[in-house]
């Protein structure tokens, strides 16, 4: 299979499991004073953004991947802040960047179905 699908059905995985969770004991919402506390369409992907975040966090702590840094806390507020401020195209590449590094990890660990 190319690479590229398997990278796509990766983060379409945890987008999907990051649907089915429950709200993980948080409620995202931008403080009142923030300019972008009535754009609801952000405050909406931010908060998928941050559960993805979580899910793929999660995943790199329990394969033993080894990430670490800002890409990798288990901070989801973290997270949806760091979505507040940047664009659609940057949220993007930020969720790609973390499958396609879980990816590597996961290759490593290797493939069920080889022989």
């Amino acid at each position: 299979m190319p690479k590229f699908i398997r990278e796509a059905i990766v983060l379409a995985s945890f987008a999907t499991l990051a649907a089915t969770l429950p709200a993980l004991a948080q409620n995202f919402r931008f403080e009142q004073r923030d300019p972008r506390a009535n754009v609801e369409g952000k405050r909406a992907s931010c908060e998928v953004y941050a559960r993805i975040a979580l899910v793929q966090t999660d995943a790199n702590r329990r394969f033993r991947c080894g990430y670490g840094g800002p890409r990798w806390t288990s901070d989801g507020w973290a997270h949806f802040r760091w979505c507040r401020f940047v664009s659609r195209t940057s949220i993007r590449e930020e969720q790609r960047a973390r499958a396609q590094d879980l990816q590597v990890c996961f290759d490593r660990l290797g493939d069920f179905d080889e022989n």
